[in-house]
């Protein structure tokens, strides 16, 4: 029988959980709320994360970068190799869209900070 140990992140409680498969279906305890449920049943499952790293320039600057929305964890570091090969972009602003629909996970890569000499 498969079985996590984990600890919650959705609140600062930190739960800790024990989650695994029972006839079929995916139980949770240790969880003092509804999330910590829904925490472990994703991480039993398909653990998702956020991706954030930074993008080197070409001038010695920086784009400080991240996933739109969790990726599965699976794809972290295909993910982390398509933002270090993606073409600089010229005049970055916070905000823009690096890569869109990176790597097929329905995520873009937002630019979230702008570092270093301008171009």
């Amino acid at each position: 029988m498969k079985e996590l140990q984990t600890i919650c992140i959705r609140c600062p409680i930190g739960c800790h959980l024990t989650v695994k498969e029972v006839n079929g279906e995916v139980v949770v305890s240790g969880n003092s709320c509804p999330r910590g449920a829904e925490y472990g049943k994703q991480e039993f499952t398909c653990p998702m994360r956020t991706v954030t790293t930074i993008f080197n320039r070409k001038n010695g600057g920086t784009l400080a970068v991240r996933t739109s929305t969790d990726v599965e964890k699976s794809k972290y570091f295909e993910v982390l190799s398509a933002i270090k090969s993606a073409p600089e972009p010229t005049n970055p602003h916070f905000g823009d869209t690096l890569i869109k629909n990176v790597c097929s996970t329905g995520a873009d890569i937002i630019i979230t900070e702008v570092n270093g000499p301008e171009l």
